[in-house]
């Protein structure tokens, strides 16, 4: 599976499948009934816009997914 990530660097996008899910946490609720991920997602290879190996935030990341019930 590809994820779209924006280099911090160099504002520009691209998509990778070489990630990996760090710190999870697993899915949290919020007070309005709201379903997030509370992990991170790292590189696994150097960005190819600027060459640093970059880490999100789940929350950073656009989601390909549309919204479910």
């Amino acid at each position: 599976m590809k994820l779209s990530f924006v280099c911090p660097r160099e504002k520009g996008v691209f998509e990778t499948a070489a990630f990996t899910v760090r710190d999870n946490r697993g899915v949290v609720t919020d007070a309005a009934g709201n379903k997030t991920l509370d992990a991170k997602v790292a590189l696994d290879t150097p960005c190819p816009l600027c060459g640093e190996r970059h880490e999100y935030r789940v929350d950073e990341l656009s989601c390909p997914f549309g919204e479910s019930d």
